[in-house]
């Protein structure tokens, strides 16, 4: 998958690297205003056309909800 290459195949967190527990992030928290103008399928397409900017990140599902619940901070963080 050449989101998860250009992003470095591993969560940014924790370090985890199975692909299937992998997810994009919003680095600046905006993913609920994003959601509003993409569908989910088309983030994918907008990440790569704008060729893989610094504004996502991996995160595996547990970061990721845990930076959701923890105020934008993973509790590996806090």
């Amino acid at each position: 998958n050449a989101i998860l290459m250009a992003y470095g195949n591993k969560c940014t967190c924790c370090k985890e690297t199975e692909p299937i527990f992998l997810s994009i992030d919003h680095v600046n928290n905006n993913g609920e205003e994003e959601r509003k103008k993409y569908y989910a399928n088309n983030i994918y397409g907008k990440i790569i056309k704008e060729n893989f900017p610094a504004t996502y990140q991996l995160l595996c599902y547990n970061c990721n909800q845990g930076r959701y619940l923890n105020g934008g901070i993973c509790p590996h963080k806090s």
